[in-house]
């Protein structure tokens, strides 16, 4: 790490500004050059809170930890219809109108404030969710209190099962906001642009973290959130790089948190910052494969038609005969639908993290195995928003360019000292990088695999005891526990290919010692003191 203050050696790079929306502290560039200029080297930009003024503690991150209050609270009020009654339960909790209206609208327990919420919001609840919402707790109460002459032919087991599956949303809320950081969950009481319909959205799982390209910032975000919890500032620690690489890398325009070059770093130093952005840039921001969207469909669809196809193989009327009937089967219908629609997707979202997170460990993996890795898989070129509305053809001229040019690796070279820092550092950053979201989903994957265990308890209960059923409840259990249960396991088998990776790296850190050693006695045979000094070091570090 220069100790001199430098100006930067490519002042013609543009580089981007996304917005921020952290509430506990808005990072950025200027705050960021007079926190590097403070630092006497790399190992006070990876020791941040005892390098940095006590009075600038509280603005750093801390792990996220699950609130059991912000749970319980969140599970009142998702539980108890909305519109009507919910409100009413915010209003007691809250214990201010102002409070209460805030929480209300920015929970979507009641929308009705165009400050709170858009035009489309509005029409979604009020036409589709709310209105479904009813119908489906009203078909389980008709099923329950009405008269038994009038819902004769339809199977309590199967109304049950429709009103939990669709509850369950009620449950994985309430865990998202479990996981809400103290800070932002302070946000709902308060009026927008405090808290805004984008913010919501941008911590959803299914919307936000599924697609965060669509979400520009939201990446920075997460990594100023696992740099705050790792106490360190990646954009204090650099990679040493050869002159070539190096002057490639600085060229590229990217996040201005996270260039390539900063006033502090050596003329052949590339920060750790920006090596770690480009490889989650390049990673998170594909879209979410077609086919998991395909497979949870299918499995949607089975288990939402499966009681109605039964019925009508066995030349019963699909919803029944009577009104109450047809009432009843229309509610049972739309639970399926809702609560398939809404919770299957959850296991191929935590497919599809796991795989991203493999990727991106993988990735940086790479980078110290020769030859390392190559430059068009690991630089992610986003368009300067000033060039978004250019045609795609500087797109292709800037992959032919690059295949003109050989597309050359860009390998780390852990002999070096600062290298196997920097390269330590940044794994334990990457791997708490969306700590919030990664144990969402997987306690939504949980959430969904206890439904499917449910669903095997209901098949036993009807089994031993021989209560009334029709043999449509059997089949529809049998499709359910099936199409939940291979979701998880494809799941966790991409929970396995994460884990194995890990030991495989770790694997491939021992072999770098092994063969550091080989150099050392090498070095001390040739009576090489200087690179013997460096060796040893690297070989300490790593």
């Amino acid at each position: 790490m220069d100790h001199a203050i430098s100006e930067p050696a490519f002042p013609e790079v543009k580089h981007h500004k996304n917005q921020s929306l952290l509430h506990k502290r808005q990072p950025s560039k200027e705050e960021d050059e007079q926190l590097l200029s403070q630092f006497s080297n790399s190992l006070d930009a990876a020791k941040l809170r005892s390098s940095i003024p006590k009075d600038k503690l509280h603005t750093l991150h801390t792990p996220v930890e699950f609130s059991w209050k912000q749970f319980w609270t969140t599970m009142l009020y998702e539980n108890l219809p909305p519109v009507l009654i919910s409100p009413i339960a915010v209003l007691l909790v809250e214990r201010s109108l102002s409070r209460a209206w805030h929480v209300m609208n920015h929970r979507c327990l009641f929308v009705c404030s165009r400050k709170h919420n858009s035009r489309g919001n509005h029409i979604f609840f009020w036409v589709f969710f709310y209105p479904l919402y009813w119908l489906v707790v009203t078909t389980l109460l008709l099923r329950i209190f009405a008269p038994e002459s009038l819902v004769q032919n339809v199977d309590l087991f199967q109304i049950i099962m429709a009103y939990l599956f669709f509850s369950l949303r009620g449950l994985i809320v309430s865990v998202k906001y479990g996981y809400y950081r103290p800070e932002d969950y302070a946000q709902l009481s308060r009026p927008a642009p405090h808290w805004t319909e984008d913010q919501t959205n941008r911590r959803l799982v299914g919307n936000g973290w599924t697609n965060p390209g669509n979400h520009p910032g939201l990446i920075e975000d997460e990594l100023v959130c696992a740099m705050d919890e790792n106490d360190v500032t990646l954009q204090g620690i650099s990679f040493k790089m050869d002159e070539e690489t190096n002057g490639r890398l600085r060229k590229h325009p990217t996040d201005e948190l996270f260039t390539a070059e900063t006033a502090c770093n050596g003329k052949d130093e590339v920060t750790a910052g920006f090596v770690l952005h480009q490889i989650l840039s390049s990673v998170y921001q594909l879209k979410f494969p077609p086919i998991y969207l395909l497979c949870f469909l299918s499995a949607a669809i089975a288990i939402m038609l499966c009681t109605f196809l039964v019925r009508l193989s066995y030349g019963l009327n699909a919803f029944g005969d009577t009104t109450l009937e047809v009432i009843i089967f229309t509610g049972c219908l739309i639970g399926f639908f809702i609560g398939s629609l809404g919770n299957l997707n959850f296991g191929m979202i935590c497919a599809h993290d796991f795989q991203r997170r493999a990727t991106t460990l993988k990735k940086l993996g790479q980078l110290i195995q020769y030859p390392g890795l190559r430059l068009s898989e690991f630089l992610f070129h986003s368009p300067h928003p000033e060039e978004k509305n250019k045609d795609s053809i500087d797109d292709k001229t800037q992959k032919f360019d690059l295949n003109e040019q050989n597309d050359p690796h860009l390998y780390i070279d852990i002999k070096q000292p600062a290298n196997v820092f920097a390269w330590m550092i940044c794994r334990k950053t990457l791997r708490s990088f969306g700590e919030a979201f990664y144990l969402r989903i997987q306690a939504y994957t949980s959430i969904l695999l206890s439904y499917a265990i449910l669903c095997v308890l209901f098949l036993n209960l009807i089994a031993w005891t021989q209560m009334r059923h029709h043999v449509s409840t059997i089949w529809l259990l049998i499709i359910t526990v099936v199409a939940i249960s291979s979701i998880c396991i494809f799941a966790i088998s991409k929970a396995t290919k994460l884990q194995a990776l890990s030991s495989i790296q770790r694997d491939q850190v021992q072999k770098e010692l092994f063969f550091l050693e080989k150099e050392l006695v090498d070095a001390d045979e040739a009576d090489n003191t200087l690179e013997f000094k460096q060796i040893s070091h690297a070989k300490v570090l790593l």
